[in-house]
């Protein structure tokens, strides 16, 4: 992938190529990125820079056998590392300790159909379900094993770790060492969502570089031209991307995921406006048994539905940018709604992410976010 096919953030382009011109690269360099911001493609991209044998004008050439190899994810000295589970792909034995290698076709089809993916994307090529992916101490053993070795052609034997912040204290606390004295030649890539869940003893061994938001207006042009949308409802995804490319590409590819997420928004609210409690509690469960990163995207869903409400509420639908369907509801929301219940529900949504994400049981979460609406509303 060279630097020319990856959308935006044009500055670090330019610094990650003057890092490798004057020798200035770090032997460990964090991305952190809001998911969907491509960190893994800029990965790559530095990569193929700096095995390129003809790179000019701050880019790669795309064309000689080092490039070639890049484009295919078949060059020999670059290596990925990603958080993965058992899944009905593999055999017992491999179920047993699930690795990246094991997945290694399902990762390269996905990353060079789709360089932008999330980590919902990535479970569902992976075939893992509703498990939530991890980076165990094997893979940290796996990666341990293939960078002790020479690399075949490069100077460089490169490490792309995706979602690194999904480490284990286990496998985090092994790569230690790794990184903080790697063998010669070695280039770790990382790349997070989540730096805050990252261990500060790993972080002070990593150059950080942040990845920035897009240009609202920039990319409603690339969803013109991309989708034919028009500009309208451009601006409007783009709006609600928040400066991801990769939200905004699912926005226009996934709207059976938002439906269900409209779907089940709705019955929660529905039944707290019908003091339903039990019908509560049944919507509550339905969420429950949704896969980890499934519930954490409802809950974002919930909280930028909400957003719309509360604008709408105060009587500027224009910045609202609902959709006809959900523009429809909220209208019947709307003078229904408490006052107080805007802060209070987008608190307990915030809440209801931080448990999913420190794993408190997905049964306990629901049924207390059910509950709060209720109440709420």
């Amino acid at each position: 992938m060279r630097f020319s096919e990856i959308y935006g953030n044009d500055a670090l382009k330019r610094r990650l190529v003057k890092m490798v011109d004057e020798n200035r690269l770090s032997h460990a360099v964090l991305f952190v990125e809001q998911e969907g911001m491509g960190a893994v493609a800029f990965a790559i991209a530095l990569s193929q820079y700096l095995n390129c044998k003809n790179r000019s004008d701050g880019d790669s050439c795309g064309q000689c056998s080092s490039c070639l190899r890049h484009q295919k994810l078949t060059y020999p000295d670059l290596h990925f590392s990603f958080p993965v589970n058992s899944s009905a792909k593999l055999s017992d034995q491999e179920k047993k300790r699930p690795v990246s290698g094991f997945f290694l076709r399902e990762w390269n089809e996905l990353l060079i159909s789709n360089p932008y993916f999330g980590a919902q994307e990535l479970n569902d090529a992976l075939g893992i379900e509703n498990k939530s992916g991890v980076i165990s101490v094997n893979e940290a053993r796996e990666i341990s094993s293939t960078l002790s070795l020479q690399p075949y052609e490069s100077d460089y034997k490169i490490m792309v770790i995706w979602q690194a912040d999904k480490m284990n204290a286990e496998a985090a606390n092994k790569l230690l060492k790794l990184l903080e004295e790697p063998p010669a030649g070695t280039l770790f890539l990382l790349v997070t969502q989540n730096v805050e869940k990252m261990l500060p003893t790993v972080l002070s061994r990593c150059q950080i570089i942040r990845l920035q938001p897009e240009d609202r207006g920039d990319m409603a042009n690339l969803l013109e031209g991309r989708f034919g949308l028009d500009k309208e409802t451009a601006m409007n995804v783009a709006t609600l991307a928040g400066g991801s490319v990769g939200r905004a590409i699912s926005e226009m590819e996934s709207s059976g995921s938002d439906s269900q997420n409209m779907s089940l928004l709705q019955g929660l609210m529905d039944a707290a406006l019908a003091k339903s409690l039990a019908d509560v509690l049944d919507i509550a469960d339905s969420l429950a048994a949704l896969g980890k990163d499934r519930q954490r995207q409802w809950c974002v869903y919930a909280e930028g539905f909400i957003r719309k409400m509360f604008v709408s509420a105060k009587g500027l639908p224009q910045i609202a940018f609902a959709d006809s369907e959900e523009k429809e509801y909220i209208s019947m929301l709307v003078p229904r709604i408490k006052e107080s219940f805007y802060d209070r529900s987008a608190a307990a949504l915030d809440a209801a992410i931080r448990m999913i994400e420190s794993n408190v049981s997905a049964k306990l979460v629901f049924a207390d976010l059910g509950n709060r609406f209720y109440l709420y509303i």
